[in-house]
């Protein structure tokens, strides 16, 4: 049986400067808007811009590592996972939301052209994430 891969990358820009908070058992999580934009001709064969809005998450260290190093504009380079939950909102109406849980980023916009690779650390397992705050 072939193993299946749930892998998302991305380059785009933040939509928001991050904002850390801590979960009731006191993990670190950040949740940001990242747009992405495609090119493509209209039917004039003009070039026209599309933008796209992901939901972002990043946990523990790499929350705050992106507090740190980023804000609204920042261009980067994202890697993660999918991930499907639901909630039931003030109106008591069922909502589906997919986020993009970041395992590592990379930020485009350095000084001097230097980009950083900013990881998950190894000590950071899936038990460490609260998958029902955020």
């Amino acid at each position: 049986m072939s193993t299946l891969i749930n892998v998302v990358q991305l380059i785009g820009r933040l939509g928001a400067d991050a904002e850390v908070k801590s979960t009731t058992n006191g993990t670190k999580v950040s949740n940001v808007r990242f747009a992405t934009n495609e090119y493509s001709r209209n039917s004039h064969g003009e070039w026209v811009e599309t933008t796209y809005w992901h939901s972002l998450v990043f946990w523990g260290k790499l929350a705050e590592r992106l507090e740190k190093k980023c804000k609204k504009g920042t261009r980067l380079l994202i890697q993660g996972s999918l991930v499907y939950r639901d909630y039931t909102d003030v109106n008591n109406i069922k909502r589906e939301v997919t986020d993009i849980r970041v395992q590592q980023f990379m930020v485009l916009d350095g000084h001097a052209g230097h980009a950083s690779l900013l990881e998950v650390p190894a000590d950071i397992d899936d038990d460490d994430v609260d998958h029902h705050s955020s």
